[in-house]
């Protein structure tokens, strides 16, 4: 009866994971797509100032992400999880009430930050720990979060947008207030599980140390390329995300396609997790087949990923109609799904269960604190030079992050893999 209940439990808890995700997604994609509304909103504001407000958030994400690791470890996951999304949900909601830079850098930008950081660490924890053969699946589904939160926020922020000078507003206070009522169902539905249940061995119910646990991580090759490759995405995705409906406004005698602000919000998302969530799905499930008949398989998918997206990046800007340009983005976003469908589950290839959350949590410092400089490098060049030719140069991150994960693909992965 314990196990049937197992196996019942570990897809709500999936399930209550991955709406918090997405909330955690919508509201960070908010900003993106509310962009341009902001600025008309608050006057004498440069878009290098905007780009340095989401530098600003994934600083303090990156910062902050591995003490919520480690805490993840050290302390009750699911504690960490509600904290982490009442901390996100209150900051975006007090978003909506500022009406200037400083106050849209601290609500929006640190405060957002470090209460994102508390989630990922624990959440793919405790999926891991429930999933099994199903792991990549699980985290996939659980990785689709961030798709529909950025597609779903982006058309409501367009949409509000455009209906006031202030309609942005709207988007923050509704997505901030059913990120704190949604707190409360995480402390009612979320079981208070210690660490891996699923292995006997009294060693494994051993707390996690502190300096063993960064070990775990940073004594493997393979997963220090994996962070740089995943900090290449970071930078290469953030500059997409955050100026992508930018480009799109601009008029066509500019080099963009002049598309109204609703319409551009829309685009700029829609068709790249179109092909996200194709890439994602197959991906997963290729993966979940062949994973033990070949081991490599998840650092393989993340090698396929990067090796799409990095052209398709660099030729959406210069199609020479619109068309084109959102079959760009679409085989960017598969590409995207790819690289995300083994995101998680290729680290856990090559660190040992007990530390998971801990590596979660230098792994992500990692990523996004190489990409956290994107958007304020992207503001200054498209402010002093091009959108155009700025997001297409930022699509080598890309290119960077797959020769990374190649080196540990055939150098590193057969020594540092663990099983379990």
């Amino acid at each position: 009866m314990e196990e049937k209940s197992d196996r019942n439990y570990k897809w709500l808890l999936l399930g209550l994971l991955a709406f918090t995700y997405f909330l955690m997604h919508a509201t960070r994609q908010i900003f993106n797509a509310s962009l341009p509304d902001i600025k008309a909103s608050l006057p004498g504001t440069s878009d290098a100032q905007w780009g340095f407000t989401r530098t600003a958030f994934l600083f303090a994400y990156g910062l902050a992400v591995p003490l919520a690791g480690i805490a993840a470890d050290m302390l009750r996951r699911k504690w960490v999880v509600v904290v982490g999304a009442f901390m996100f949900s209150a900051s975006v909601l007090g978003t909506g009430f500022v009406d200037g830079f400083v106050g849209m850098l601290v609500m929006y930008g640190l405060m957002n930050g470090i209460g994102q950081c508390m989630i990922p660490a624990s959440s793919s924890s405790l999926i891991a720990q429930y999933h099994h053969e199903t792991r990549s699946t699980a985290l996939s589904i659980y990785q689709t979060g961030l798709y529909f939160g950025i597609i779903v926020s982006s058309v409501l922020a367009g949409f509000l947008g455009g209906h006031s000078q202030e309609g942005w507003r709207w988007a923050f206070w509704g997505f901030g207030a059913i990120g704190v009522a949604w707190t409360f169902i995480l402390c009612f539905f979320m079981r208070d599980t210690p660490p891996l249940m699923q292995n006997h061995r009294a060693a494994e119910f051993e707390r996690a140390n502190f300096k063993d646990a960064c070990l775990a991580m940073v004594s493997k090759p393979t997963a220090l390329l994996l962070t740089f490759a995943f900090g290449m995405l970071v930078f290469g995705s953030n500059c997409f995300r955050t100026f992508m409906p930018l480009f799109l406004r601009i008029p066509a005698t500019e080099g963009g396609f002049g598309l109204e602000g609703g319409s551009a919000a829309f685009h700029a998302v829609f068709w790249f997790y179109v092909g996200s969530f194709i890439g994602i799905g197959s991906g997963a499930r290729l993966s979940d087949r062949l994973a033990h008949r070949f081991p490599a398989i998840r650092i393989n998918m993340l090698i396929l990923g990067l090796a799409i997206s990095a052209p398709a990046m660099a030729a959406m800007v210069y199609m020479p109609n619109f068309p084109l340009c959102c079959f760009m983005m679409f085989l960017f976003g598969i590409g995207g799904g790819f690289f995300d469908c083994s995101l998680y589950s290729g680290l856990f290839e090559v660190v040992a269960p007990r530390y998971r959350a801990a590596a979660m949590g230098v792994y992500l410092c990692g990523a996004f604190l190489i990409g956290c400089p994107a958007t304020a490098v992207l503001g200054y060049v498209g402010q002093h030079f091009s959108y155009q030719h700025g997001i297409a140069i930022f699509a080598g991150t890309y290119a960077l992050g797959a020769v990374a994960v190649l080196l540990a693909r055939f150098i590193f992965f057969r020594r540092d893999r663990v099983v379990g």
